[in-house]
């Protein structure tokens, strides 16, 4: 069975960049999941990665859309973000959604963000550490 990860926007942005979250994001050891709010910060990006790639933005888009990255509302884990709110707010607002997704399905949240140490709500897995179980696991 694969595990729940709730995604943050910069693994995503690293794996359309090519980086190595891109092996976990297509991985089948894992169920990823992000809040709507999240994809369309990770949208917003696009046009400025895409000259950064040198590649036209809708093969960006496109490639964008194939991630298999469910998008989950607001209403679906909105009873958990004022606790968020509470916990990370101060550090980044924006990083709310993703913890109160992360409370809401209690379940890890994966991002390189330095505003998620020591918050031990909800536990935080880096891109090292996945690759390390991929790698375990192709053995």
């Amino acid at each position: 069975m694969a595990q729940r990860l709730v995604v943050d926007a910069n693994e995503m942005l690293s794996a359309l960049l090519g980086g190595a979250a891109r092996a976990i994001i297509f991985s089948e050891r894992f169920s990823l999941c992000s809040a709507q709010r999240t994809l369309f910060e990770v949208e917003k990006y696009l046009p400025c990665l895409a000259e950064k790639l040198g590649c036209p933005q809708q093969d960006l888009l496109r490639v964008f859309e194939l991630l298999p990255i469910i998008a989950c509302q607001p209403r679906e884990y909105d009873e958990q973000v004022e606790k968020a709110r509470l916990l990370i707010g101060g550090r980044d607002p924006r990083d709310t959604d993703v913890l109160a997704l992360g409370l809401h399905l209690k379940c890890p949240i994966w991002t390189e963000d330095k505003d998620f140490e020591h918050i031990q709500a909800v536990p935080v897995v880096r891109t090292r550490d996945l690759i390390a179980t991929l790698e375990s696991s192709a053995d």
